[in-house]
């Protein structure tokens, strides 16, 4: 199941936000909202160097800074519960 969810939550997927999601991610009034994935940029330190990776993302007005997938979601996409890939 989370190999499937990675594989289609791709630059470009619209996803549908559901209620249980909302209501655990603290964002309620956003239930229904659909959200499209961009090529989100992330720096990433591996201890020995940073470097820049790319992944899915929306991108969050408040941080003024990339949400990934991961972010949105969990690593092991977790918190996806009630949402609906619409593409």
């Amino acid at each position: 199941m989370n190999q499937l969810l990675e594989e289609k939550l791709v630059v470009g997927a619209k996803v549908k936000l559901g209620k249980n999601y909302c209501e655990h991610a603290g964002c309620i009034k956003d239930e229904g909202v659909v959200i499209e994935l961009i090529e989100g940029h992330f720096e990433y330190d591996n201890g020995l160097y940073t470097e820049d990776q790319v992944a899915p993302a929306i991108y969050n007005e408040t941080s003024k800074d990339f949400d990934s997938i991961f972010h949105l979601f969990g690593n092991d996409f977790e918190y996806f519960l009630d949402c609906e890939i619409l593409s």
